[in-house]
């Protein structure tokens, strides 16, 4: 029975002695041959400078390298947490049966070769080598190949008048939106699904659309389309520009074009969520019409961050202004409650979104409530829906209210409907008993309804510092939140 053994290396190419050094140990206890120890040592290099080069092009990392002896061979998992990887690119080679370097050269060497992409855990290559057996032995066995020389790294000397085209997805993106994604966060970016190429590929069209900013070959943007599920407004997000060429007016021409989607796909509205980390996102928002209808604290989790900015490593979880462009302004009538009245006519004037008072009389309590939540693990947060009022609204919902605490989730909104509820005040006031203090107005969100949007921190990692306003009207319902949230906690 053998050991695993596992050794963790700095992304440098020195090192590949001490991985070529234990390879040559663990093979001493196996049935390989010179040649297959070889073929090992030669596919292990291929895949650490693959790592070294591609993987940490921009910065330095981490490569570790498990070896996993069995009876009849070897079996080596090469695992970095560097630029994600197409699984195209994996499956695409060999290109060419008489190539004799990269992945096609692994092939040759190699009885099995895998990548498996793991995400926010980075990605790994798995080759196994089998025992040569002379009974087996080719009459033309394989020519001895040169060990490579290190690459030296390329860097194009790009011109500015060099052209960006800003287009929609196209199947090969996928692969080049992933990296971006990671040079900007990391791996700590709270949609964890466009860490995986496949999935951004399989996903697209049906959970998003993307916008992308392509310079000759090379993707340099990305912004995207979220769409809410069963409703007729979509989240505008995952914008990212490689920081090389971020200053340069880029995202604001891929937002015009996703606003253009938008609009083609029949759309009421759309929203953005930006990070209030920096004021970027929400200047470049305001710039193209939006209007700040909420805000929305501990949305960002805590290990979320930024190139170059120090608010985004408080070590709390931080917050977002929600801001919405309209396509579509239609009338509704409203229940509004007396302690935000006012707050919420400030956000349909300030949206330019016409409403009219719906009318309170003597309706019946209904014998059932409307009740519904979702929770999202990653980001170890919930929402509850709240469309209808009724007798055992109180109960049912104190009990729904315990199992999401039990979860232990930092964040709990809760979206009450301002056109289906006319006790409206009794469902707020309520919540308010509870620690739900307010957040905003979020527009068509539910099946083309209006919402009142609560918060309840259940969490000690929220941040109330660590953003920024960009307008007046931000910094206004900034603090209109601080002053009820103290409201709330002396009830």
């Amino acid at each position: 029975m053998h050991e695993s053994i596992s050794l963790k290396i700095p992304s440098d190419l020195k090192f590949m002695r001490i991985v070529e050094d234990l390879i040559r140990d663990t093979c001493d206890t196996l049935p390989l041959t010179p040649e297959d120890i070889m073929a090992i040592i030669e596919s292990a290099r291929e895949l650490i400078e693959n790592a070294v080069i591609h993987a940490y092009k921009d910065s330095p990392g981490y490569i570790q390298i498990s070896l996993h002896p069995f009876k009849t061979g070897l079996r080596i998992d090469v695992h970095d947490w560097g630029l994600p990887m197409s699984l195209k690119k994996h499956i695409s080679v060999p290109i060419k049966e008489d190539a004799s370097e990269g992945f096609n050269r692994v092939y040759g060497l190699m009885d099995l070769f895998e990548y498996q992409n793991l995400g926010k855990d980075g990605k790994k290559f798995v080759i196994i080598k089998y025992a040569s057996h002379p009974l087996h032995e080719e009459e033309a066995p394989h020519k001895a190949l040169p060990a490579l020389s290190e690459r030296k790294r390329e860097k194009r000397v790009e011109e500015d008048n060099i052209p960006v085209a800003i287009r929609e997805f196209q199947e090969g993106d996928e692969e080049g939106i992933a990296r971006l994604v990671f040079k900007n966060y990391g791996y700590s970016y709270i949609k964890d699904l466009f860490y995986y190429p496949h999935k951004v590929f399989e996903s697209h069209g049906k959970k998003f659309y993307s916008i992308i900013a392509q310079r000759e070959e090379r993707i340099i943007g990305h912004f995207a389309l979220v769409l809410v599920p069963e409703s007729t407004v979509a989240e505008i997000g995952v914008a990212v520009v490689d920081p090389e060429f971020q200053g340069r007016g880029i995202m604001n021409k891929m937002l015009k074009l996703i606003l253009k989607k938008a609009r083609d796909i029949h759309l009421d509205a759309v929203f953005g969520e930006a990070i209030m980390f920096h004021i970027y996102s929400q200047k470049a928002n305001l710039s193209h019409g939006f209007s700040e209808a909420g805000l929305m604290l501990g949305k960002v989790p805590v290990d979320t961050t930024i190139v170059n900015n120090k608010l985004a490593k408080k070590c709390k979880r931080g917050a977002v202004l929600v801001g919405y462009y309209f396509f579509n302004k239609m009338t509704k009538k409203l229940f509004l409650p007396n302690i935000y009245k006012k707050q919420i006519k400030r956000i349909y004037k300030n949206a330019d979104v016409p409403f009219v008072k719906a009318k309170v009389g003597n309706e019946e309590i209904l014998e059932h409530v409307f009740l519904s939540y979702t929770f999202d693990p990653p980001t170890n947060i919930a929402k509850i829906r709240v469309d209808r009022y009724g007798k055992d609204f109180k109960q049912k919902f104190i009990i729904l209210l315990n199992q999401l605490k039990a979860k232990h989730c930092d964040m709990i909104y809760a979206d009450i409907s301002l056109e289906m509820i006319p006790q409206i005040d009794t469902v707020v006031k309520f919540m308010n008993k509870r620690g739900f203090f307010y957040s905003g107005v979020m527009f068509f969100y539910h099946e083309r309804g209006d919402y009142l949007r609560l918060q309840l921190k259940h969490s000690d990692k929220i941040g109330s510092r660590n953003y920024v306003c960009y307008s007046d009207f931000c910094k206004k319902l900034s603090r209109f939140i601080q002053k009820d949230e103290q409201r709330v906690k002396k009830h």
